[in-house]
């Protein structure tokens, strides 16, 4: 007896000294796949596919497992995100493979169609089945990749949605602009001290038709009373437009007064449409006044809003039909801003990211039913919502769903590691992951099928923004 003793505490000293293994602790490692190194995706050959590349000794490897997901996501017991993503996919490659290519279906199936501009979280692992029991070793970085996006005009991105093409097309530049309310503007950065910095910033670009968002009917000061000599927000940037930009554009807005009665409760109201006149016509009524009261329904859409929400929640777009002077060719505008709120309450956040999907279906059936003639349509928005936002992206999703192409899926980018967003900061950082946020979009509906530029506009740094977004223009073939 005493001698086994002795035998157990040698044992025992010789697994602190590091002589012996513990039997499950080294049976484990025998039985774990080859380490997985040097992990890379790019965009594949074909549109909608990516291809993966790895690399392994295949030791005790029985498949590779590619997990994908719309939001991060991290197995590690240390980290805060979730084990899975939202949207998680699985997909098992064999062996003997160190590379494989995802389908453009594949592609689809894991959130990221053609034209929807999402791209993939992934992570990578080996796998050792032996018996009932599973051993893996997964490669530790978390990583995105955008699948290959058509070229313009394609016939795959014709048919990334699902609106009529043209066979020619008209070439127009489109951008959206959330300008800050002139009621939240303050100091030098308040609105009547940044009009001709915003106005310098659309002028520099050229756009045809700039889709306007937080652009108040009401005084240009802020002030909560009669327009008076002030002038508004709408009309005091058109009067800087003009004097900036001469005689070489006239950019005109199609509505600069109230959608609703000043004395009835309401939501944001800063959605407008402006469009160079010289080169686009105006073909909707759009009155501003209802008889001698500045304010008109004319033109705009009511967004959906919660259950128990009063009317002061319920934002408004702006939508108008506008025509090319020198093609003819006709086209849908449209402006939209939806809904702030988010919460850090998983079911909370959840029902203000189902008001922003049902205020988006509520722009696709408003199109849908004003579009009898199947004509383009571009829109832009602030969608107020970002692609790892964890709540969900259903405003996203939702347009996507409806036919809309994210322009931000053209092969051309120009800052596209930033977000658009930039909160009056003079100097912004790019995103690790080499892809930025995007709230503010430009999506087409019709045309071509795609955009043939993105462009995310900003110096950096800049201590003297126009806005605390960034405007955002893409070049569309309609």
């Amino acid at each position: 007896m005493r001698f086994l003793r002795l035998v157990a505490l040698s044992a025992a000293l010789l697994l602190v000294a590091g002589l012996l293994s513990n039997p499950s602790v080294a049976e484990a490692a025998s039985k774990k796949p080859s380490a997985v190194t040097k992990v890379t995706a790019t965009p594949g050959a074909g549109p909608g596919t990516v291809t993966f590349r790895w690399k392994s000794a295949g030791k005790r490897t029985d498949y590779f497992v590619l997990e994908t997901a719309l939001s991060s996501f991290s197995k590690s017991a240390k980290s805060s995100l979730p084990k899975s993503g939202r949207h998680a996919r699985k997909f098992k490659i064999s062996a003997k493979s160190r590379s494989w290519t995802m389908s453009a279906a594949q592609a689809k199936s894991a959130g990221a169609p053609l034209g929807s501009a999402n791209y993939l979280y992934y992570r990578f692992t080996a796998v050792n089945k032996v018996g009932k029991k599973t051993y893996t070793k997964a490669y530790p970085k978390l990583q995105i990749v955008m699948p290959k996006e058509p070229v313009a005009g394609s016939k795959s991105a014709k048919s990334s949605n699902a609106s009529s093409t043209t066979s020619k097309g008209t070439g127009v530049r489109v951008a959206t602009f959330n300008l800050l309310t002139a009621q939240l503007g303050k100091g030098s950065r308040s609105w009547l001290n940044r009009v001709d910095d915003v106005a310098t910033d659309i002028l520099s670009t050229g756009a045809g038709v700039v889709l306007l968002q937080e652009t108040s009917p009401g005084r240009a000061d802020g002030v909560n009373a009669p327009i008076g000599n002030v002038g508004r927000q709408t009309t005091t940037l058109v009067d800087q437009l003009k004097k900036q930009g001469g005689s070489k554009y006239d950019y005109t807005m199609v509505r600069t007064t109230s959608y609703v009665n000043w004395n009835l409760p309401s939501g944001t109201q800063g959605t407008r449409i402006l469009y160079d006149n010289k080169r686009f016509k105006l073909l909707s009524d759009c009155p501003e006044y209802t008889g001698k009261d500045s304010y008109h329904s004319s033109c705009s859409f009511a967004l959906p809003i919660l259950s128990g929400d009063s009317e002061s929640k319920r934002r408004r777009g702006n939508y108008a039909l506008l025509q090319d002077r020198s093609t003819g060719q006709q086209f849908w505008a449209v402006s939209a801003h939806l809904d702030e709120r988010h919460s850090s309450n998983k079911k909370t956040g959840a029902r203000y990211d189902q008001l922003r999907g049902n205020q988006a279906r509520s722009i696709v059936t408003l199109v849908n039913k004003v579009n009898t003639k199947n004509y383009p349509v571009v829109l832009g928005a602030d969608i107020n919502t970002w692609q790892n936002d964890r709540s969900g992206y259903s405003g996203h999703d939702a347009l996507v769903a409806g036919g809309f192409y994210d322009t931000k899926a053209s092969a051309s980018r120009t800052n596209v590691a930033y977000t658009t967003v930039n909160e009056f900061k003079t100097r912004l950082t790019k995103h690790s992951s080499g892809l930025g946020s995007h709230l503010d979009v430009v999506m087409v509906k019709g045309g071509r099928g795609s955009a043939d530029r993105w462009v995310n506009l900003m110096k950096n740094p800049d201590a003297t923004r126009a806005s605390d977004h960034n405007l955002v223009y893409a070049d569309i073939t309609i």
